[in-house]
């Protein structure tokens, strides 16, 4: 896609929140509905618009709002924004605190932006508040630590995740079978050198069977 001021880019709100901007072109603000059964509430922008509106907040580096799939990498770039691809979705939030992993923790500690964190929080509250799930006291802790720090002025944390039994057994689990592995890959290696060798001991004796054999002369055939 090539971007440029006058580009009309269909800009998305993922989440269930609204979300208010305002550019030069329409000072009083433009209103971004919640998006509805995971179908996000889109608006037409120009780019010089999302320019602008880049320029004077985070909304798209904190993935508040987004872009079509097709168009966002081009978009992106041209806004300067990098590494877009580990920009926090609302569903990579939501899976991280309802299927907490070591790794999926350790992504929201490394958040230095209390405008980000807050969508983390808003998440949490969010699916609390919906009765519908049981969220663990850790990933519930981990988070309202990281909060304090934040607020804190705190943007290296201090907290240490470990990971879980499961995740424990599931590493050595896959160390287990990747020496396994390793040993059948050496078995059917050295499998492969015997068979050749055992090749070329069989050729050397078919060779030696098919030289023509010398006939030796007795003394009575040399006198005559």
């Amino acid at each position: 896609m090539d971007v440029v001021d006058s580009s009309i880019i269909d800009v998305l709100n993922y989440s269930d929140s609204c979300v208010v901007v305002s550019t030069h072109i329409k000072p009083d603000g433009y209103l971004f509905d919640p998006a509805i059964d995971d179908h996000p509430f889109a608006l037409q922008l120009s780019f010089a618009e999302i320019r602008g509106i880049n320029s004077q907040s985070n909304l798209f580096r904190e993935g508040f709002l987004r872009f079509r799939e097709t168009e966002q990498k081009s978009i992106y770039e041209k806004l300067g924004i990098r590494n877009y691809e580990s920009i926090l979705t609302d569903e990579d939030i939501r899976h991280s605190i309802l299927n907490p992993t070591k790794d999926g923790l350790e992504r929201f500690l490394k958040i230095q932006s209390s405008s980000m964190f807050e969508r983390i929080r808003g998440m949490l509250v969010q699916l609390e508040n919906s009765n519908k799930y049981d969220i663990s006291t850790r990933v519930k802790n981990v988070i309202t630590e990281r909060y304090k720090e934040l607020y804190n002025g705190k943007k290296i944390t201090e907290i240490v995740i470990r990971p879980t039994a499961y995740e424990t057994a599931k590493v050595e689990e896959n160390d287990s079978n990747s020496k396994v592995n390793e040993l059948e890959s050496q078995i059917a290696e050295l499998k492969k050198l015997l068979e050749l060798s055992i090749k070329k001991d069989s050729d050397k004796n078919d060779i030696a069977n098919e030289e023509p054999k010398t006939t030796r002369k007795t003394r009575n055939q040399s006198s005559e």
